[in-house]
């Protein structure tokens, strides 16, 4: 993963994306039990293109430039695939500005923060995800106010009601 994580680095210095932050899977593993997953969910703000038109082929040609090498939709850095994601949206775009600061082996990293990880992954809404929220939410690894805030500010709080009974902690409405 070291290799990824280097190579992201590089883009930002590079100027090829504004900046990053791992998500998914692998940026809940820097809060909560392992999980297993396949690959490093890498979102990007890409930088605004004169033409208005949103390309990832930049990235990957970066990407590719550092060792990368191509597979599918991932760019694959020894073990780890890479899945370069955009912040599409305005939760997202958020994660990404507001993650936190880490290493991973002595490699300066960007993970989101866990209540943007449980509102990414309510606003996804595959079983895996809830998962991860029950996890998170079982485990005391997450700030309830703060996404009872983000649930509120972008529509989740309906998902995050439902998880919050199934993990008994109630309704979100109570808070």
């Amino acid at each position: 993963m070291q290799a990824a994580l280097r190579a992201l680095n590089q883009l930002v210095t590079d100027g090829v994306v504004g900046d990053y932050a791992i998500g998914g899977a692998i940026g809940a593993s820097f809060y909560i039990d392992a999980l297993q997953t396949e690959d490093i969910d890498a979102f990007v703000i890409l930088p605004v293109a004169v033409s208005g038109l949103v390309s990832l082929t930049p990235i990957y040609q970066a990407l590719l430039a550092r060792g990368g090498v191509e597979e599918r939709e991932y760019i694959r850095f020894g073990e780890w695939p890479v899945q370069i994601l955009t912040d599409a949206n305005n939760l997202i775009a958020e994660a990404i500005r507001e993650a936190q600061n880490v290493e991973f082996e002595q490699i300066p990293t960007r993970v989101f923060r866990a209540e943007h990880l449980c509102a990414v992954a309510l606003q996804t809404g595959r079983p895996k995800d809830t998962l991860r929220v029950t996890m998170f939410l079982e485990q005391g690894r997450v700030d309830l106010d703060a996404l009872h805030a983000l649930a509120e500010r972008y529509g989740l709080m309906a998902q995050l009601t439902q998880v919050l009974r199934r993990t008994g902690g109630g309704d979100a409405g109570d808070r």
